[in-house]
């Protein structure tokens, strides 16, 4: 979809893949690919509207070449210190796609100094209880009287779905019907070209839907996030 080689051939899709991504991912650490010069994104796909998981990464709104959780084949595959985050986010059935949210992390996650802080101070309690830091929160070992038993700590992030967080506005899933939600934080959006913007209007005659709109800021402030929301569904025949 990103690459714009869906039902291509093999080698069209190789030679797609490689003009439109930087980084393919790996099996265990963010993100799952990145295109170059543009975002990094993470894709989840449920059978059902639930609590997305992250694992041991925190919502981002944007992704670090600094960060320490990503792999150091990621943070070499081209010359980059920041990136925007989108979650490409699916609900699935055995035959097709019934929905999709596409979300820039700017419109849901904090900012990366709230889970830092929280982090810590786990950490923090993990040594005070004689245990080790490290990578994750942290070890606590010989916690038995033979002194064979240890205990991993390790944290493991959820974040509301998008459908439930912004429910009041999004088109929800509906049976044999295919729904797309969109939401991009103003800032993004005035980064987008006039052709790329004029594109997407001229499709309404299709039923698209771009909406703006101002959300309450993620990051904390107390104004409102300006935002775009697009929006569309089709029925599957």
């Amino acid at each position: 979809m990103f690459a714009g080689s869906l039902g291509a051939l093999p080698n069209h899709v190789d030679a797609a893949w490689s003009k439109t991504f930087s980084w393919l991912g790996s099996d265990n650490a963010p993100p799952d690919f990145m295109i170059w010069g543009g975002d990094a994104v993470e894709v989840k796909v449920h059978g059902s509207i639930t609590q997305i998981q992250l694992n041991s990464s925190p919502p981002k709104r944007r992704l670090k070449a600094t960060d320490t959780r990503i792999e150091e084949g990621c943070r070499e595959c081209e010359i980059w210190v920041e990136k925007d985050v989108v979650y490409f986010i699916g609900k699935a059935n055995a035959e097709y796609v019934e929905a999709l949210w596409l979300i820039d992390g700017k419109c849901i996650a904090a900012e990366s100094s709230v889970f830092d802080v929280l982090f810590d101070r786990l950490k923090a309690t993990v040594k005070e209880l004689g245990g080790e830091p490290g990578n994750e929160i942290g070890r606590l070992n010989r916690v038995d009287p033979l002194k064979a038993t240890s205990l991993r700590v390790r944290g493991m992030w959820l974040l509301d779905h998008p459908a439930k967080v912004f429910k009041d506005f999004f088109i929800s899933p509906q049976e044999k019907v295919f729904v797309l939600n969109a939401l991009v934080s103003m800032t993004k959006w005035s980064e987008y070209s006039e052709e790329a913007i004029e594109d997407l209007e001229a499709l309404s005659v299709h039923g698209l839907s771009i909406r703006h709109i101002e959300l309450p800021d993620s990051g904390g402030s107390a104004i409102p996030l300006e935002a775009v929301h697009v929006s569309w569904e089709a029925n599957i025949a």
